[in-house]
């Protein structure tokens, strides 16, 4: 029988813990316009170097479904932190790009992100972090060759 290993709830776990606690301190942001989900949204945003993203860019970089990510998209362009555009040569393809005030909301979440980095390590040393995140890494990275093996062949509508 083979070791039970934890590491995959351990991570889905720290998953959760990591977005209530962002949720609390945003919370102490008074001039945050945003909510805790959709920060995956508008990092992905803030950090992308093109001026837009399609809703398949910003489905790949969140991990949202595109049915998911068109509810929430619409909800922060009513919100005025972004705006949606049709592409000119495939009208069927839409651009996401952050509006004048959801780039300025990149501070805010800078400042929660920050703050949400110094709670997520309280203890750990430099060397450790340094460990940690090379593991993560690798995990990612094994996660997905294996996405990538089992999707060959595979036949989509």
């Amino acid at each position: 029988m083979k070791a039970k290993m934890k590491g995959g709830y351990l991570i889905h776990h720290v998953g959760l813990l990591n977005g209530r606690t962002y949720q609390k301190i945003l919370k102490k942001q008074p001039s945050a316009q945003f909510r805790s989900e959709q920060s995956k949204i508008l990092s992905s945003l803030w950090n992308y170097e093109n001026e837009c993203m399609t809703f398949t860019d910003l489905s790949q970089k969140t991990g949202l479904a595109i049915n998911t990510l068109t509810s929430m998209i619409k909800k922060l362009e009513e919100q005025g932190l972004v705006s949606l555009e049709a592409c000119k040569i495939d009208k069927r393809k839409r651009y996401v790009s952050l509006t004048e005030l959801g780039k300025a909301q990149k501070e805010i979440g800078d400042e929660v992100s920050y703050e949400l980095g110094e709670q997520f390590y309280k203890g750990f040393s430099t060397q450790e972090i340094s460990e940690f995140e090379s593991y993560l890494e690798r995990i990612i990275q094994n996660l997905k060759e294996y996405e990538e093996q089992e999707g060959k062949g595979e036949t989509r509508c």
